[in-house]
């Protein structure tokens, strides 16, 4: 079930049954204000509020995605030409916000070249002026000497980055590693987004702060692209359902 207003932030309407969206994880609920709550309870993805692709992106025939058993699984998958291609889900145009708390909770997927992200975003300004947060991106490709991953490219890391919009300009990052297999069990990745200060957490517990203002407006994204960090896929890269990002909700508040 979704409860949410496109562009703003009414009041919610409604719950998922068996996922109480009441407040951030590990935060005094009283203080917040629920904007957005997707439970992923339903059959097929909701494009009231979700675009599969960026804007700048053509379409990918291949479906690689679905929404079941209360998830939306995103997994790695080769089109008709052999190729990987990524995947984008996301709220441009349906659905903003500006300041809050943003949390998820996800299962990642592992082997060569996955790249699996949790991230807002904002693209209201000119071409070169883009500010990104992201709250957690993977790279369990990169095998047990890049930090990223175990000996079979299970992920044990995941980075935290701040972009404040000008080209190469870090706000600020952390990469977070020794966190055991990721892809093993489900974790909250989460952000507190306040005025002129971005805190992170993972399952409720703060693991990084940084002070930088970051007054746009953003949209939401989950994706699996490839590459980077993680290397090239291969024909070793599981694919298919199997092998998902897989994501329970994601869900917003505003500060009351």
């Amino acid at each position: 079930m979704v409860t949410t207003s496109p562009k703003s932030a009414a009041p919610p309407s409604g719950r998922a049954a068996g996922k109480t969206a009441v407040g951030p994880y590990g935060q005094n609920t009283a203080k917040y204000r629920l904007t957005f709550s997707e439970e992923f309870d339903g059959d097929r993805l909701d494009t009231r509020i979700w675009n599969d692709r960026e804007w700048y992106d053509p379409s990918f025939p291949t479906i690689n995605y679905a929404v079941e058993g209360g998830s939306l699984k995103i997994w790695p998958q080769r089109d008709a030409n052999g190729n990987f291609f990524k995947r984008v889900i996301n709220t441009d145009e349906k659905f903003y916000q500006q300041y809050g708390y943003f949390e998820m909770e996800a299962r990642l997927p592992y082997g060569k070249g996955v790249w699996p992200a949790f991230w807002l975003y904002n693209h209201d300004h000119k071409e070169h002026f883009r500010p990104e947060i992201d709250i957690m991106e993977a790279y369990p490709g990169g095998g047990p000497g890049s930090g990223w991953s175990g000996a079979n490219l299970r992920p044990t890391a995941y980075a935290i980055t701040i972009w404040s919009g000008e080209p190469e300009v870090q706000g600020g990052y952390k990469m977070l590693e020794d966190m055991g297999d990721l892809s093993a069990k489900f974790h909250k990745y989460a952000v507190k987004w306040e005025p002129h200060k971005q805190t992170f957490y993972f399952d409720g517990k703060e693991v990084y702060s940084a002070k930088v203002s970051m007054p746009d407006r953003m949209y939401l994204l989950l994706d699996i692209l490839f590459g980077s960090a993680s290397g090239e896929p291969d024909d070793t890269t599981p694919t298919g359902k199997g092998n998902a990002f897989e994501i329970r909700y994601v869900r917003a508040w505003q500060f009351r």
